[in-house]
């Protein structure tokens, strides 16, 4: 009976470290990757409509936008 009791705690023990530490793991990506990823968008989307303001009326038409298309692109917030 005792080595079944000492396994069953040794076993609960591990599994609360093993939870613990995922958790902390967890937490941790939480509290950095979504000010990296926005970061990210907002650097992507400024540079993509910089670049795609500066497109001519030719340029345009090869990709099947418009200067409409452009404005509304160009005039939105960053992070979208």
């Amino acid at each position: 009976m005792k080595n079944s009791t000492s396994e069953t705690l040794n076993n609960l023990e591990n599994s609360q470290l093993n939870v613990s530490q995922c958790c902390k793991a967890t937490l941790d990506n939480l509290k950095e990757k979504p000010w990296k990823a926005i970061f990210k968008k907002i650097a992507h989307n400024w540079r993509t409509r910089i670049r795609l303001s500066y497109l001519n009326e030719a340029q345009l038409k090869d990709i099947g936008l418009t200067a409409a298309d452009v404005d509304h692109e160009v005039n939105k917030t960053l992070w979208k």
